[in-house]
Parts: structure tokens; sequence; C-alpha cells
């Protein structure tokens, strides 16, 4: 079965999105989503942290095989 290109792409920009968002969300007080005060969303972080990996495996297992 041969690998797709693309769809490893794909999931790599996915991840590093997930990565980048974790990281404001873990670092800097936002209100986005929330109510009222500023907040530091650690739950959503790990949970994007956790989806980047997820991410980053599938980009794995999609990638093309060289054959020797």
């Amino acid at each position: 079965m041969r690998g797709n290109r693309a769809l490893a792409i794909v999931l790599v920009i996915i991840a590093l999105i997930c990565l980048v968002v974790a990281v404001v969300y873990l670092t800097l007080k936002t209100n986005f989503l929330a109510s009222g005060h500023p907040i530091r969303h650690t739950e959503r972080s790990v949970v994007l942290a956790i989806v980047a990996v997820v991410c980053l495996v599938g980009a794995y297992l999609a990638r093309p095989r060289r054959v020797a």
C-alpha cells in the first residue's frame, strides 16, 4: 500500500497549528471562549497537545514508504 503525501503534509500542518495554540493557551491569560475575566486554559492546552501528537502519528503512518 502506498502512502499519501498530501494527507501527511496536512496532518503535520494541523499538528503545528495545534501546538502553537496549545502554547498560547498555556502561557497567556486569555478570555477567548471564556466568560468573565481572562484565565489560563490548561485543559484546552493539554487536549490540543494530545491532538497534535495524534496528528503527528497519523502523518508518520500516512507518509509514503521508500522501496529499498
